[in-house]
């Protein structure tokens, strides 16, 4: 009898790819800046880049314009290791470009939409959802048609084969169109949903309510995921399971540089270290350690440390970084 193969990929990104340009100075608001840098932008492809500094294996399905801009991102991205095979390029509308002020904290930005929205069904997605573990999307790939149908879609199959289904609710109000099918969409989606990881900034804009980080938890929670990993910058991480207590990650003592790509990073090591088999404590505090190695750097960090590294780390941090939740955490 044969052996089944291996699947191909650790992550099969469905989303956004876009062209990002952060300021080249630390500023307020993009008023004070003058001049940018340009990266390979958009969350999934970021999760999915991160992936392969952690010697993972990462494939993106996605939507470029057939411009300079979408030429750029099929190269970076093969160079880095990233598999294009499902990365289309479309004549009807140009690549989706943001643009960012390099802040320590929240980015002010602006976004010019164009192909990201047009990810269309095809064959070879199946194929390649079967040979994944597992499969990322994000509230920006989700907020607009077709991609969302196609998207969700792929979320349902990718349950029904057994892989790892993972969501980004990294809503905004300049990202989503039609802000009144926000909850109904995230709520369809969260059913195909293992793991989801929000930031204290996605939560206060989806809720529209300053509530406990343990309350917004619960909110998703209640949609469906078994795992919540609520990102709260220089406050750590609260992350709850469906069957299990809360607990808190604390966050290092780390110098921050550029928070642009934080929650990607942190992302890459939480499905790395959920994949290698540890519990979603240890895979949370492997994710933070993944974050400030980021925050450190401008723009997308060159190099991340080895997953062999990461893990003889944790075992030194884990006893003072993972403790109970308890009911501490307040509203900011």
């Amino acid at each position: 009898m044969s052996q089944k193969q291996p699947p191909t990929f650790d992550l099969l990104a469905f989303g956004e790819a876009v062209i990002d340009l952060i300021s080249d100075q630390t500023v307020s608001t993009l008023t004070e800046a003058d001049s940018y840098k340009r990266f390979v932008g958009g969350e999934v492809s970021n999760v999915a880049l991160n992936i392969t500094k952690l010697n993972g294996s990462a494939a993106v399905v996605a939507c470029v314009g057939d411009d300079g801009f979408g030429h750029y991102i099929h190269q970076q991205l093969d160079l880095a290791g990233v598999s294009t095979e499902y990365l289309r390029l479309t004549a009807e509308m140009p690549t989706t470009v943001v643009i960012n002020a390099r802040q320590t904290l929240t980015p002010d930005f602006v976004i010019c939409r164009g192909a990201d929205a047009y990810i269309l069904a095809e064959d070879e997605h199946l194929e390649a959802i079967k040979n994944s573990r597992v499969v990322h999307t994000s509230a920006f790939a989700l907020s607009r048609d077709p991609a969302r149908t196609t998207i969700l879609d792929a979320l349902k199959i990718a349950r029904q084969q057994g892989c790892l289904v993972s969501l980004d609710p990294n809503y905004h109000p300049r990202i989503w169109p039609d802000v009144a099918d926000l909850p109904s969409v995230l709520q369809e989606a969260y059913q195909f949903v293992h793991i989801t990881k929000p930031s204290l900034d996605d939560c206060k804009r989806i809720f529209k309510a300053e509530l406990s980080p343990m309350a917004y938890v619960e909110q998703f929670l209640n949609w469906g995921p078994e795992i919540v990993a609520l990102t709260m910058g220089a406050r750590g991480v609260l992350l709850a399971t469906a069957d299990a207590n809360p607990v808190h990650i604390k966050p290092g003592n780390v110098s921050v540089a550029d928070v642009t790509g934080a929650g990607d990073a942190f992302w890459a090591g939480l499905l790395v270290a959920l994949l290698d088999g540890y519990p979603p404590g240890e895979a949370a505090c492997v994710g933070q350690m993944v974050a400030e190695a980021k925050i450190n750097t401008v723009g997308p960090v060159p190099q991340l440390p080895d997953q062999a590294t990461l893990y003889r780390q944790l075992e030194i941090v884990k006893q003072n970084s993972i403790v109970p939740a308890g009911q501490a955490f307040t509203p900011d």
